[in-house]
């Protein structure tokens, strides 16, 4: 054979050891939000085959996030003391097992959704650190594929539920299908841990000499991630009701259009990380994002049936943007792998518990008013507080030292 693609220093295994990392974060960040996102476009199916009434079942939307919120600072502990790699490992079987146990009753549908926001909210946090650690430099194209690999996963959540179904003639048993690539992410991931096994790069023992919150670079880079989180999460829950109710669309038609919204994160995701990071500062990038989201809104909101689909489009355009910005502000404003991951844990924690508040806000407003006005003021009054987060986060800045 050819010793240029057999020698172990050759360019082809060059370039495979290259984008090894790469594929296996990718495959763990699709993982990372169709199991919960599955769960909107099913509550009315999952109620019936249950026999739990839908607003019980409608909580399910918000616990990934508030798990999110809780646990996010516990992650990099957990890197400190098993590694890195071998911490989203575990996240990666706690996921599994959480979309196993969904299988068991209404107790299990609970109970796995819990889980599996335990090993989501590990993962989460960790992917950016491991990233830099993998890519040094090269990090905001890497956490680009990962941002991408998010929104697609949310994308394939909403837009395949109902297919699910109808293929396993079950909800419960459609949403445990999200384990077959749980499982295939989950192998990836621990071949990547085995290879990096007593390797440098994992997190520090050290902790921050002070709480990162106290740093206002990380306070405006976690305010940015939670109210951009808040939009997408909670417009992701009842964009297909509001665009139902408000524009007269049929069930299916509502479901599409929210998917092909929340895909355009994928595209977005691959292009604004290495984009923005070609200037110090990205303040041109915050208003690129939020200005889609705010016209999206406020489409919805003064003329619902004159244009649904592009209110939709916009919106997603908005928000899948804004989740990658969030996550290279994350990068570029963290002067090392141990502060990357002491601020993605800060940043996602006090981010989702925030955002764990749109869903239900929505939600009790629309109940209160009896219709998505309220709800959809409140949207455009969070668009605002996320510009002025996002510009304070944009200054080309880094986070103190001893943070």
């Amino acid at each position: 054979m050819a010793s240029g693609t057999t020698t172990a220093g050759s360019p082809v295994r060059r370039r495979l050891h290259l984008l090894a990392p790469a594929a296996a974060l990718t495959l763990v960040a699709l993982c990372l939000r169709g199991p919960f996102a599955a769960v909107g476009p099913l509550l009315g199916e999952l109620g019936a085959e249950l026999a739990v009434p839908v607003p019980t079942l409608a909580v399910l939307a918000a616990v990934p996030l508030v798990c999110f919120g809780v646990l996010s600072p516990l992650a990099p502990v957990l890197a400190t003391r098993i590694g890195l790699h071998s911490a989203v490992v575990a996240g990666m079987v706690l996921l599994a097992a959480g979309v196993a146990l969904r299988l068991a009753g209404v107790a299990g549908l609970f109970a796995g959704t819990v889980l599996l926001g335990v090993g989501t909210a590990v993962a989460n946090v960790l992917l950016p650190a491991v990233a830099r650690a993998e890519y040094g430099a090269r990090a905001a194209a890497v956490v680009g594929l990962v941002t991408a690999s998010m929104a697609t996963s949310a994308a394939l959540g909403t837009g395949l539920a109902q297919p699910l179904t109808g293929l396993a003639g079950s909800a419960v048993v459609g949403l445990a299908l999200w384990l077959v690539p749980v499982l295939v992410a989950g192998l990836a991931v621990a071949a990547l841990a085995r290879a990096r096994r007593g390797a440098a790069g994992d997190l520090p023992a050290r902790p921050g000499r002070r709480g990162i919150l106290r740093d206002r670079v990380a306070v405006a880079v976690t305010l940015f991630l939670g109210l951009q989180s808040l939009s997408f999460y909670a417009m992701l829950t009842w964009l297909p009701e509001v665009l139902e109710v408000e524009a007269g669309l049929s069930a299916v038609a509502a479901g599409g259009y929210t998917a092909a919204a929340a895909v355009l994160g994928g595209p977005a995701s691959l292009v604004v990380p290495m984009l923005a990071t070609r200037r110090p500062g990205q303040g041109v990038w915050v208003f690129l994002t939020t200005a889609p989201i705010a016209a999206g809104v406020a489409g919805l909101l003064v003329a619902p049936s004159a244009a649904p689909l592009l209110w939709a489009l916009l919106w997603g355009l908005g928000t899948g943007t804004a989740f990658p910005l969030a996550m290279t502000l994350v990068l570029v404003r963290s002067r090392d792998v141990a502060q990357t991951g002491r601020l993605s844990a800060a940043a996602q924690s006090v981010g989702y518990l925030l955002a764990a508040t749109g869903p239900v806000a929505l939600g009790v407003l629309a109940d209160v008013t009896g219709g998505w006005t309220a709800g959809l003021v409140l949207l455009l009054a969070m668009v605002v507080g996320q510009t002025a987060a996002g510009w304070a986060a944009a200054r080309p800045r880094l986070l103190g030292e001893h943070a």
